[in-house]
């Protein structure tokens, strides 16, 4: 029979090794991109995650629909046709709606598709006219719960703003040779969509979301002092992501 000092002991023990892998889990394995923000930037509308009902179709979800952006300042592109990424919670494919919207309200752009788990990435088609520069927008996504109630839909909302690059960052850009170097110095200048974009772009070639994972991190570090609440969700999804990314046992 265990005595009660060793079992005292042994539970000890099991807590530091349980500590010592939540502090590993979060430490980076290489100096990949560290999200910056902007110097001066400018404030969203709205502060917050805003999502409604919950953020899921499905009750037992492990977290909420969320745009994957800065919510404490206006994430910022470079692109005229800039990439939206966003994070579906529910297991089950949904039908969606991506929607853009100028500043004052009048409706962009809007497209339909199926939700897949996870993160999601969608372009603005390069076939529409460029958003402008020094403009900010706002995009919604919208998850469909029950086609005929949309009061049951799940929406989550951000703003964009479009920024003239420096010629300093578009010959570091051009003489670039890799995807990560590229991720790094849009990070590192605050440009926070096209980071997440070129790390969404090289996850589809090799299969691998560290970059995606690694900015998540980041701009969890970010956002933790101005939003603590949307740091820990940030770390929330960047734990199931990374979960999935691990080989599933075989049935």
């Amino acid at each position: 029979m265990m005595t009660h000092g060793l079992k005292r002991r042994t539970i000890y023990s099991a807590g530091i090794a349980s500590l010592i892998l939540s502090v590993s889990f979060w430490i980076p394995i290489a100096a990949l991109a560290k999200y910056t923000p902007p110097p001066n930037p400018s404030k969203p509308k709205e502060t917050g995650t805003n999502t409604t009902r919950g953020g899921s179709c499905e009750g037992d979800s492990a977290s909420v629909l969320n745009a994957l952006v800065p919510f404490s300042h206006m994430g910022q592109t470079i692109s005229g046709h800039p990439t939206f990424t966003w994070f579906v919670p529910d297991r089950t494919s949904r039908p969606l709606q991506l929607r853009l919207f100028s500043r004052s309200g009048q409706l962009l752009y809007r497209t339909e598709m199926e939700s897949q788990p996870g993160i999601m990435s969608v372009a603005l088609p390069p076939n529409l006219p460029p958003l402008s520069i020094g403009q900010s927008y706002q995009w919604q996504v919208v998850l469909v719960c029950d086609r005929n109630v949309p009061s049951r839909n799940v929406v989550a909302t951000a703003e964009i703003q479009v920024v003239q690059p420096a010629e300093s960052l578009q010959s570091q850009l051009a003489a670039a040779s890799t995807p990560q170097q590229r991720i790094d110095l849009y990070a590192k200048a605050g440009l926070w969509y096209d980071a997440i974009a070129e790390a969404r772009k090289a996850s589809e070639t090799s299969q691998n979301q560290t970059a995606v994972l690694e900015l998540l991190d980041s701009l969890a570090n970010s956002e933790a002092e101005p939003l603590k609440d949307w740091s820990d969700r940030l770390r929330q999804i960047r734990a199931i992501e990374q979960q999935r990314q691990l080989p599933q046992p075989k049935p």
